[in-house]
């Protein structure tokens, strides 16, 4: 049994377990985790997050035309709370690297930190300060409106070091936009690598790098992950089928309780 289930999570996990009748975890990974905390798996019900499949890319950028960016340029950008475990550093030292290789790309990091986090944030500003001084660097705050943020894009990145799930990748896959993920966490379940996007080991900012670089000089390769992509997100994490799944296990809930 690892050191979580033993500890404090572990035993209010198996506390509640006793008087809960269904956990809905968001992935198999989540599953497995809440499993590994001595809940008994007939207990765990997996229902994958859903986006809305009505969304369209927004063309011509709005949030280009804010930030000065032509719409030829190649852009590349992820969004977040800033949290360490989110790697938006590696991101930064990724950015870095390919700075070197193609000098005319721009890099978009989104989100901000909340109280607990504002130590991470104040360094997370500082570690852009390279970039920010070429003007390749933006960083563009919190937005309600991420399909605005998704837009200006050409490759998202999720740099994730654990992800329980990874919504914000398929708000980017229903858009068409390929993507770049860590294998960390419910990712490996979104991304099929080489075919909806790429899959990076976490924390390997060079690795991601060369994913990026990949998919910047290969535009064919990059219209086609977002076509496949978009259809990913079509079979698997449509928002309509997502409720109707809930829907279905309240119903079956309430029957047996009846």
């Amino acid at each position: 049994m690892s050191t979580g289930a033993r500890g404090y999570v572990g035993r209010n996990m198996r506390r509640l377990g006793r008087r809960t009748r269904t956990f809905i975890c968001i992935s198999d990974y989540v599953g497995r985790l809440v499993k590994s905390y001595g809940v008994p798996e007939e207990k765990t019900h997996r229902i994958y997050c859903g986006t809305d499949l009505q969304v369209k890319r927004q063309f011509p950028s709005s949030l280009r035309e804010e930030l000065g960016i032509d719409f030829d340029e190649q852009v590349v950008g992820t969004t977040g709370i800033w949290r360490p475990n989110k790697g938006f550093t590696y991101y930064i030292a990724a950015c870095e690297m390919i700075n070197k290789w193609l000098p005319t790309v721009k890099y978009l990091l989104g989100g901000k930190a909340y109280r607990s986090d504002y130590a991470y944030g104040t360094a997370l500003w500082m570690r852009g300060k390279f970039l920010r001084a070429l003007k390749t660097l933006e960083y563009t705050g919190y937005a309600p409106d991420v399909g605005r943020f998704m837009s200006a894009l050409d490759v998202f990145v999720l740099p994730s070091d654990c992800e329980p799930f990874g919504l914000v990748l398929i708000e980017a896959m229903a858009r068409g936009i390929p993507v770049i993920g860590t294998k960390a966490g419910g990712v490996p379940e979104i991304i099929t690598h080489g075919e909806t996007g790429l899959l990076v080991p976490p924390k390997q900012p060079e690795a991601l790098a060369n994913a990026v670089y990949n998919l910047l000089c290969r535009p064919e390769k990059r219209m086609q992950m977002g076509e496949a992509a978009r259809l990913r997100v079509e079979q698997l994490f449509d928002r309509c089928n997502m409720v109707k799944e809930y829907e279905a296990l309240y119903t079956r809930i309430i029957s047996e309780k009846s």
